[in-house]
């Protein structure tokens, strides 16, 4: 009763009734309705490139497949092609829409987030990213590493398999399971957090109006602050932490990151383990966020580079809108760039990352692509999805339908 169509003949009984069972890494079960015989069949191997989705990508391509874009609305074309060689390349097996923590946060504000979710995990191949601050933490951890050793910034791989949940180079499931989890409770704190963000913003723009900074100022401002903006963070999440527990209000629990006060208190005992006195530890940890080798982290460097160039702009009469969520762009591009094949993200940054000095200075796998040469993206789709080989693609119709 779970077989599914196609239907082949079955070498044992010979009725027209062998079909598939399931799919699960590199092997198809096939099985007989009439007879119940079946076996394993070995899937070719695959070699998936991995592509990051902004939000809007994700949202625009979830209203094209359950047909809910309003008629008329801009682009409607592109987007439709654009669902369909994605889905193409993703059938095929050449390419994973890996879901970021980064979605989910802008997910739970969204009007329908449990449909959204979804429908971005169809397109993630059973993968997600590691999260951004964790591989933040990764990068700050192997720094740390080398300062204790008296080493130079260590260079750091780029494997993309090193950030992700899951298996990527495995066939898709017919099957998909989700859990339709309820994390409204967290969406007063987010929009919050987002519109204290928007204010800090807007109030930063304007002093770059005021003062004209050049590029530079910016770059290096923000380069050599890494200590203190850690510092900083760190010491509001103590505040939250003490005022939480003292607090009548359980919701307060809420406002807590743990994860940085737990990230401090790793490296406090990663130098303890490297002859650091325990009274003494964190006070050095203070010091090593102040090492200026943390300005080759990588995660650190393009963010800087990133908000140096909007800085710069708005400094020379320029003056882009300010929402919040740029700074999500910004997050994701400096974490994600140097590990994935693609990345599609808004106008404003692919233009942003094209500036002479983030073009000549910066160092990422990533190739970006935006609605402002829509037609780049669709290419780029359509190759992915030619590039699978003979057996790969037959294989793929058997399994997933005539849209592979």
């Amino acid at each position: 009763m779970f077989e599914v169509a196609p239907f082949r003949i079955c070498p044992r009984c010979e009725g027209e009734s062998f079909g598939t069972l399931s799919v699960g890494g590199t092997r198809v079960v096939k099985r007989c309705k009439a007879c119940a015989y079946s076996h394993d069949e070995v899937l070719p191997d695959v070699d998936k490139r991995v592509v990051y989705l902004d939000q809007f990508a994700v949202s625009e391509l979830y209203k094209t497949k359950t047909k809910t874009r309003k008629p008329g609305a801009p682009r409607e074309q592109f987007w439709q092609d654009c669902y369909a060689l994605a889905n193409r390349a993703y059938l095929r097996q050449q390419v994973i829409f890996p879901v970021s923590n980064l979605h989910s946060d802008e997910t739970i504000v969204w009007h329908s987030p449990a449909e959204l979710r979804l429908a971005h995990e169809m397109f993630s191949g059973e993968t997600s990213f590691e999260r951004t601050d964790a591989i933040a933490t990764q990068q700050e951890w192997e720094f740390a590493k080398a300062y204790l050793k008296g080493e130079p910034p260590p260079s750091l791989g780029t494997s993309v398999d090193e950030i992700i949940f899951g298996t990527r180079n495995v066939w898709l499931p017919i099957y998909h399971i989700s859990v339709n989890s309820d994390y409204s409770v967290f969406a007063p704190g987010l929009r919050q957090d987002k519109a204290v963000a928007e204010a800090s913003l807007k109030q930063l723009a304007d002093v770059w109006v005021k003062k004209r900074p050049t590029f530079n100022d910016i770059l290096q401002n923000e380069l050599s602050s890494y200590g203190s903006a850690m510092r900083e963070s760190l010491s509001v999440q103590i505040s939250k932490t003490q005022a939480a527990i003292v607090s009548d209000d359980p919701t307060s629990v809420l406002d807590i990151r743990f994860g940085l006060i737990g990230r401090y208190a790793r490296l406090s005992a990663l130098f303890e383990r490297n002859g650091v006195p325990a009274k003494d530890a964190f006070k050095e940890v203070l010091n090593f966020l102040e090492w200026p080798g943390n300005q080759q982290q990588p995660a650190h460097k393009i963010f800087a580079y990133l908000f140096a160039a909007l800085g710069w702009r708005i400094s020379s009469g320029q003056r882009p809108v300010m929402n919040a969520s740029i700074l999500n762009d910004f997050s994701a591009i400096s974490t994600y760039a140097p590990y994935v094949d693609a990345m599609f993200v808004d106008r404003q940054c692919a233009s942003l990352l094209k500036q002479g000095r983030l073009r000549s200075e910066l160092s990422y796998k990533a190739r970006i692509f935006s609605m402002s040469d829509p037609q780049e993206f669709l290419d780029y789709l359509k190759s992915l999805g030619d590039a699978a080989t003979v057996d790969v693609g037959e294989f793929a119709c058997d399994l997933y339908g005539s849209e592979a």
